[in-house]
């Protein structure tokens, strides 16, 4: 099973329109630091990381189990964790989840499963 992680505002958009990413909740790099570290990485996925995180990844040239740029997740991603920002962007662009079902929304943290899976 590959997972995927990505923060979305309660519209869905990844990133502003100056392309800069939603306000994370305090817990979400933590989140991703943990998830990094049990983990393997595209050199894509890699490179979108902050150094105090990449410093816990392990690249993987084949076979990653945790999906973090847009184009792999919506390609690869079996199992997707959403964090959702509590704050909007102006413009930017939108993930579609098209692909995905939720499975719970306890709160901030969203579970969603490829459809068919």
């Amino acid at each position: 099973m590959i997972s995927g992680i990505l923060l979305l505002t309660e519209d869905n958009m990844y990133v502003d329109d100056r392309g800069n990413l939603p306000h994370r909740p305090t817990y979400d790099k933590a989140l991703l630091r943990t998830l990094v570290s049990l983990n393997t990485v595209t050199h894509r996925g890699y490179d979108l990381l902050p150094k105090s995180i990449q410093e816990v990844a392990t690249i993987s040239n084949t076979d990653p189990t945790l999906v973090l740029t847009i184009q792999e997740i919506d390609a690869l991603a079996d199992f997707l964790i959403i964090i959702r920002s509590a704050r909007k962007v102006s413009g930017g662009k939108k993930f579609k989840l098209d692909k995905f079902e939720r499975i719970a929304a306890p709160g901030q943290i969203e579970l969603w499963n490829r459809k068919g899976k």
